[in-house]
């Protein structure tokens, strides 16, 4: 392995990332936020989304050879940019903990029928250390593998609803008497869940990526293909359920999927589709571990050290995901009411002093 990667694999891992907190989480979220007009608020959220992309791929060529803990002690000195560090190494590790709690969640209530919560979670961090402990050549090529079969499963889903597809079901819109505000409070909780997630990419060195010259290019166009996806997704939800139906639904892109038959077979095929949604949230708790890694090793030379560290940190994320979000209703709620102002706003906040900082240095340059 040369430790090199593409910028193709880069934006197939950004696609999946932004992908990771849509199912049981953002969609329910988005249609209690915005109503009858999600779909319009996520088109808007698609547009708010790409600042948070452009302000990415500027702190990703200032100094391109280091990740972003290296990087924040060349920018702002060792204090502040120590202070920055910790915040970011706990945003991974926040972002680590919502996603071991929904692949969890996921599992039990669909797959794993009655098994303990804690043993399908000692199954999935053991998977998700395994392969970032490998490094970031290993995670871009599963990313890649994820990538194509996600696709593969995205062209075939829609194929065989689009025959249950009614218009009609989308209709009305803009009839609440608070649409704008509804609009606007969705569209900002999906540009905050999808678009902003770029920024964990922000622990891959951008020296490590081959042929750099069309990579913001790259990023952009598998961001819209991410966000645009998501919609479509909706969009197939709405016109199949209607609005009413599908705010019934704890997953209702699951339940869609149970309309897929072959012939007159009894095969559960929605099992076998949705399991793209795993590959999505499993990319994020790899990358948010990938990210504690390079954090850790930032000021932990010694890689014995470092690795009882992460897996000591990832027990204690597995345990907060259990104990802190409580059972799904009170789940929701809680990343309902928090998550933009606790979670995302601290995020967005760091990126633009990163951006501002990066903006001014190579202006200097």
């Amino acid at each position: 392995m040369n430790n090199k990667i593409s910028s193709l694999q880069v934006g197939m891992i950004l696609t999946l990332l932004c992908c990771s907190l849509y199912l049981g989480i953002s969609d329910i979220i988005l249609i209690k936020k915005a109503e009858n007009d999600v779909l319009i608020s996520m088109i808007l959220g698609t547009i708010i989304g790409i600042i948070p992309v452009l302000m990415y791929l500027k702190i990703n060529d200032t100094y391109p050879k280091l990740n972003i803990y290296e990087k924040n002690i060349k920018l702002f000195g060792k204090v502040i940019g120590n202070i920055i560090n910790v915040f970011i190494i706990i945003m991974y590790f926040v972002m680590l903990t919502i996603s071991i709690r929904s692949i969890i969640v996921f599992l039990t209530s669909k797959y794993l029928e009655n098994t303990p919560f804690y043993l399908v979670g000692i199954l999935v961090i053991l998977v998700s250390l395994v392969v970032s402990f490998k490094g970031i050549e290993t995670i871009c090529r599963i990313s890649q593998i994820s990538f194509i079969i996600c696709l593969i499963l995205v062209v075939i889903i829609e194929l065989f609803l689009l025959k249950y597809v009614e218009i009609n079901n989308v209709l009305p819109i803009l009839i609440n008497n608070n649409y704008v505000n509804n609009i606007f409070s969705g569209a900002i909780y999906y540009a905050s869940s999808c678009g902003l997630l770029c920024m964990l990419l922000l622990s891959i060195n951008k020296s490590k990526i081959k042929n750099t010259k069309k990579y913001n290019k790259t990023i952009i166009l598998f961001y819209l293909i991410a966000s645009i996806s998501l919609t479509i997704v909706m969009f197939f939800v709405i016109s199949c359920f209607g609005f009413k139906l599908t705010s019934l639904f704890r997953y209702p892109e699951y339940i869609i999927l149970k309309k897929i038959t072959l012939s007159n077979s009894d095969l559960h095929l929605e099992n076998l589709l949705a399991f793209r949604w795993i590959l999505y949230i499993y990319t994020l708790s790899i990358i948010s571990i990938y990210g504690l890694i390079k954090g850790l090793q930032q000021y932990t030379k010694n890689n014995k050290k470092n690795n009882v560290l992460i897996i000591m940190i990832i027990i204690v994320s597995l345990v907060l995901s259990n104990t802190i979000f409580g059972n799904i209703t009170n789940s929701i709620i809680i990343i309902k009411n928090y998550y933009v102002p606790f979670i995302a706003l601290p995020m967005f906040i760091i990126l633009t002093i990163l951006f501002i900082k990066s903006f001014f240095k190579q202006k200097e340059s």
